[in-house]
């Protein structure tokens, strides 16, 4: 699926631009306080009955977690469940995507906005203009740095080579003003 280089610049700033709106300066993002912050409800699996967890488990895309929108006396809520019996680095990325999900306001998100949040998920978590650095480094220096998987460390040091790569190392006048909060902070 192809997206235009003005998707993801869009889902970028809006990952950055929520990073510094709540306060989330640190290079490893505490998903679960930035869902509170936005008040998306964390419901575990642990936490649902047999015949609940049974519904989930008949639909494939739920596998890793899922959202729900209400309307609760008038007004929009979000409910987030997700697998607790997940690895740390799986619980973060899902609850990453589904935070895209929720500030986009998909209900019934597309093919397309699916692989967008995957994306919103692997920027949030490490930036690429964090990640510059590390071009030339050990992956592994990623994963400690920025607490993801190997997987999504890569995918994210991908990306940072690639920007330098291709002369897009310049960075975005979102990304100046997220460096220069996460600099003086």
């Amino acid at each position: 699926m192809r997206h235009s280089p003005k998707d993801y610049e869009k889902v970028d700033s809006v990952a950055l631009q929520l990073r510094m709106d709540y306060g989330h300066l640190e290079k490893v993002l505490d998903v679960f306080k930035l869902a509170k912050d936005l008040d998306i409800v964390l419901i575990k699996y642990s936490a649902l009955t047999e015949e609940q967890l049974n519904k989930i488990k008949e639909c494939d895309e739920t596998k890793d977690g899922f959202t729900i929108f209400k309307m609760v006396d008038g007004e929009l809520k979000f409910y987030t469940f997700y697998n607790d019996s997940a690895s740390p680095y799986r619980i973060r990325s899902t609850i990453a995507h589904e935070i895209k999900h929720v500030v986009f306001l998909e209900r019934d998100p597309t093919e397309k906005q699916e692989d967008l949040a995957n994306h919103f998920a692997r920027y949030i978590l490490a930036p690429t203009c964090l990640v510059m650095p590390y071009v030339g480094r050990y992956l592994e220096d990623i994963v400690s740095d920025f607490d993801i998987s190997i997987e999504a460390a890569g995918n994210a040091l991908s990306a940072a080579t690639n920007r330098q790569l291709y002369g897009h190392d310049k960075l975005t006048d979102y990304e100046q003003l997220f460096i220069s909060m996460f600099i003086s902070r």
